[in-house]
């Protein structure tokens, strides 16, 4: 059996083929019609004329089609091939942060529904997943409950970019946008806004202070999952715990 990622691997790589031959064969039909139409005025006086069933009708376009089809069923077959018990044990087994914050928020199709939920208590209840730990800033809550993103002068540390709908076992963030800038809940998914990485803490009393940083940092182009948070009770500073990779 393969291995949980050179699976995903070969699913990322044959779906940009994909893309690929659909964009070409896009180009191709246009480029086609294109010509029909440059060329229609002259073969008029021959009284030929060129419908739309006859591009559906052509060679080229069956041709094409019938390619375009044949790789997307080849596809499907790769996706379908990775059954959602498999996916779920390679995940358990490779037990890291990176591995169950991917499983929760791929988009590949996938039947994870019935292991979801499974998949984000591991990392809620921070079970011995392999990773990184670490409190930071990420916004502000004033006394009348109001949740603001950002420092002062509105610069963001991160955004949310899954939350789970625990009904539909769907990402509320699809149909919801305006909930990537809300108050981070447990269990959230976020990232990083701008391209810097960002300092985190051991402990959530001691953010911004130097002798508490962590080694590691939350990088860039990496997801984390909120496991905590913390209101300071000083001032308005809202923290949240996260697990990282």
């Amino acid at each position: 059996m393969k291995r949980i990622d050179e699976k995903i691997q070969e699913i990322e790589k044959k779906d940009k083929q994909n893309r690929g031959l659909y964009i070409s064969f896009v180009v191709v039909i246009l480029a086609f019609m294109a010509a029909v139409l440059y060329y229609q005025s002259a073969l008029a006086k021959k009284d030929l004329q060129i419908s739309k069933g006859d591009i559906l009708n052509s060679k080229l376009y069956k041709d094409l089609d019938s390619v375009y089809k044949e790789e997307a069923k080849t596809l499907v077959k790769l996706k379908n091939s990775l059954r959602p018990q498999e996916y779920w044990d390679a995940v358990k087994e490779e037990n890291t942060v990176e591995a169950y914050i991917n499983f929760i928020t791929n988009n590949w199709g996938i039947d994870k529904s019935e292991y979801i939920d499974k998949a984000v208590k591991k990392l809620e209840n921070n079970d011995g997943a392999v990773g990184f730990d670490g409190w930071l800033f990420v916004g502000s809550k004033n006394n009348a409950g109001n949740y603001k993103s950002g420092n002062s002068s509105g610069r963001k540390t991160v955004e949310i970019i899954y939350r789970l709908d625990k009904e539909t076992k769907t990402n509320m963030i699809d149909s919801l946008p305006e909930l990537k800038d809300s108050e981070p809940k447990i269990g959230d998914v976020v990232k990083l806004v701008g391209t810097r990485n960002y300092t985190t803490y051991s402990r959530k009393n001691k953010v911004g202070n130097v002798n508490y940083q962590n080694e590691q940092g939350f990088r860039n182009r990496t997801k984390a999952v909120v496991v905590d948070r913390n209101p300071d009770p000083n001032n308005s500073n809202f923290y949240v715990e996260i697990l990282y990779y």
